[in-house]
């Protein structure tokens, strides 16, 4: 039978045990940026976890030793009663911190864009919808893109990018990629649809159409934009290409259920071998490609984007931003430069 000697005690070293795994936990999550893990935003600042966690354990040590100097002076638990404490605060450690961060990133990712000023008009596209931005009293045909979101993704997620584009000039056209819709083979013929749409505008020059995708966006544009001539230039941000690597890595991007989500998603498994974008992409040469992934992707495999880019130096163009992940690639300021910048000289 298991002797805790007191109720006090008992309660000491649970709190001691929990506090002190949480501060670990925050130091963990700071130095390897995980944001499964994290309780504040680590991303800019690692300073942050590296004091929350000092201040856990050192408070946690100290209030326990003051508050029960007195209880372990005098003979207390054994070892199995402290291996039964200390084991079920560690464990109640990690489950409050993976909870707590899984609500935390949804509430950060929740908050709504400060800027808009042009949220765009729905329009339907085939079986779709999506957001229509166009610059305001233009004075010419101006060149469009199509962007594409991720698997799931509504037009809302790529508003910054498509802002931005605007301001620069550029017609938008932003697909609301509803799952319900992500479905091979029906899933091409969004963009011919999307293209068919915008070469209509009285505002678009259909001589310059241009298709941009994030993730299964990306490659989703790069097998349309094969087959389909229209397209003078295509833009990926972080396109799979091939299986994402399943580990430790998809906590540096995503809380823990969004993590063993993913790594269970078979639909998007399946639609990404549907699409082969790594095969079809070589087809839209000699029309320009660009390549765009965050240095800290831990979702994206760079040896076929890498191999690819050797085989087609002519027509491909890779960027690495350094401080971006999968999914604030699309937020980043270096990437939006870089995607705006790559079309204005292309289109």
């Amino acid at each position: 039978m298991l002797h805790f000697v007191s109720k006090e005690l008992t309660v000491g070293y649970l709190l001691l045990s929990f506090l002190s795994a949480l501060g670990v936990l925050q130091w963990v999550a700071a130095r390897y940026r995980l944001v499964g893990l994290a309780l504040l935003d680590y991303s800019e600042r690692r300073i942050r976890g590296y004091g929350l966690a000092g201040l856990l354990v050192t408070g946690s040590a100290v209030w326990f030793f003051v508050s029960q100097w007195t209880e372990i002076l005098t003979p207390g638990p054994a070892g199995a009663e402290l291996s039964v404490l200390f084991g079920t605060g560690a464990m109640c450690a990690l489950a409050v911190t993976l909870i707590m961060a899984s609500l935390l990133q949804h509430l950060r990712n929740s908050t709504p864009p400060q800027d808009t000023s042009d949220q765009g008009q729905t329009v339907t596209i085939g079986c779709a919808t999506g957001r229509l931005h166009i610059p305001p009293s233009p004075t010419e045909p101006m060149p469009a893109i199509c962007i594409v979101p991720r698997l799931g993704a509504s037009a809302e997620s790529m508003g910054t990018l498509a802002r931005r584009m605007v301001r620069e000039g550029l017609v938008v056209l932003v697909v609301n990629l509803d799952e319900e819709l992500c479905a091979y083979p029906g899933i091409l013929a969004i963009l011919p649809a999307a293209m068919s749409l915008l070469s209509k505008s009285p505002e678009v020059d259909p001589q310059r159409l241009g298709a941009l995708g994030h993730d299964l966006g990306g490659d989703l544009v790069i097998r349309a934009a094969s087959a389909d001539k229209q397209i003078k230039a295509v833009a990926a941000l972080a396109p799979l290409l091939v299986d994402a690597p399943v580990g430790l890595g998809l906590m540096q991007e995503m809380p823990y259920l969004q993590a063993l989500r993913w790594a269970l998603d078979r639909k998007r498994t399946s639609l990404r071998a549907d699409l082969n974008a790594l095969k079809y992409g070589a087809k839209i040469a000699p029309r320009p490609l660009l390549l765009v992934c965050g240095a800290e992707d831990r979702l994206v495999t760079n040896a076929p984007i890498e191999e690819w880019h050797v085989q087609h130096r002519d027509s491909i163009t890779c960027r690495t931003i350094q401080g971006a992940g999968h999914f604030n690639l699309v937020d980043h300021p270096t990437a939006l430069r870089t995607a705006v910048q790559w079309f204005k000289e292309h289109l």
